[in-house]
């Protein structure tokens, strides 16, 4: 399925868009921001050019339709406040899920809220039959939005990513299709 450029995604608080090179300033603000966790692989990223880079490659793939990459803005002053996508990994009908919010927006809600957006779209437009995402072990703020999404916890990976070629422990969580109810925002407990 493709999805068209200029398509939007709305929650209550924000649009999300299509990524687009305007927004180069304010994500590289995001990812060398001291609060930024240096253990994701966003959190390598240090220049201009390679968040030019970062957003070719979301645009690239988007238009081949393997992954969708959308640029949030908060509706009320239409500040970039962070993305979110979904991929297809490999695994038809399984959908991976990935997000991260600026550091100055953290702590308002708007990481759940964005994530929400994206598990009904993933469901709703692409026919997902199951939506899978991972946090670094270390992360309770993101393991919570997980959890407030939805998502089951299923497993904890050793080897979840590599940054600098040292294993990075994440948290496995998931959703099916028969799980997932629109637009509803739940609340479990850590692992």
């Amino acid at each position: 399925m493709r999805i068209p450029v200029d398509d939007y995604l709305e929650t209550p608080r924000c649009l999300l868009r299509y990524p687009l090179m305007r927004d180069t300033e304010r994500l590289l603000s995001a990812f060398t921001a001291d609060a930024f966790p240096g253990d994701v692989p966003l959190g390598q990223i240090t220049s201009v050019e390679q968040v030019r880079d970062w957003i070719e490659g979301c645009q690239r793939r988007w238009l081949d339709g393997i992954s969708y990459t959308w640029t949030a803005e908060r509706k009320s002053d239409r500040e970039v406040i962070g993305q979110a996508s979904v991929a297809e990994p490999g695994d038809p009908g399984v959908w991976s899920l990935a997000y991260w919010t600026h550091p100055d927006c953290w702590g308002q809600g708007y990481a759940t809220e964005i994530l929400q957006r994206i598990i009904d779209f993933a469901f709703e437009t692409l026919g997902a039959g199951c939506v899978w995402a991972a946090a670094a072990t270390q992360n309770e703020a993101s393991l919570r939005v997980l959890q407030k999404g939805g998502l089951h916890f299923l497993r904890t990976n050793p080897d979840g990513y590599r940054i600098h070629q040292r294993p990075v422990e994440t948290h496995e969580y998931e959703l099916t299709r028969a799980q997932w109810t629109p637009g509803i925002l739940k609340t479990t407990r850590l692992p």
